[in-house]
């Protein structure tokens, strides 16, 4: 029932690959029946092929603080035996960066999770920040369309409704 999730910047030059730079932040919140249930990770990559940016996000070390949940997440729910990372796909004409320039907005990319590929609208900041860009992105996603069933134990649920929230640092290389 969590993912964690990204967004990039584009790479001015051509030539110039955009790569994640420094420690980033992935973090996903749910509504449950009995409050909100927040899982973090800071696992994520950056790949640009020249024509794509792709984010992965490494499901296996997420963690909601509880060690039962947890386990339940990965192993019942996310199955990440199977489906070990969640990608976000966007094409890097559709990330709008101009030279020293902050940029953001609505955007639209495909998120692979579970084995499912979908369309989504994610919003994202990235700030000029040296050489590189600060990047703050989010993204809601219902686990469902996904093929994830709703969690539930000891009559405690989750809506399926997941607001993903990510920030990393990146750079052209």
């Amino acid at each position: 029932f969590a993912l964690a999730f990204a967004i990039s910047a584009v790479a001015i030059d051509a030539d110039a690959k955009l790569v994640r730079t420094g420690e980033p932040a992935v973090q996903f919140t749910g509504k449950g029946t009995v409050g909100t249930i927040v899982g973090k990770g800071n696992e994520l990559e950056v790949t640009d092929d020249g024509t794509n940016v792709t984010i992965s996000v490494p499901l296996s070390n997420l963690k909601t603080g509880i060690a039962l949940r947890d386990k339940h997440m990965r192993e019942k729910y996310l199955e990440v035996g199977k489906f070990p990372k969640a990608d976000l796909q966007v094409a890097r004409t559709a990330l709008n960066l101009k030279p020293g320039a902050d940029a953001g907005g609505d955007v639209q990319g495909t998120l692979t999770l579970h084995g499912v590929t979908k369309p989504v609208t994610f919003n994202f900041k990235a700030t000029k920040k040296g050489e590189g860009y600060g990047v703050v992105g989010k993204v809601r996603i219902n686990m469902m369309d996904y093929g994830i069933e709703k969690p539930s134990f000891a009559g405690v649920g989750i809506n399926p409704d997941i607001d993903i929230d990510v920030t990393f640092d990146a750079a052209d290389k």
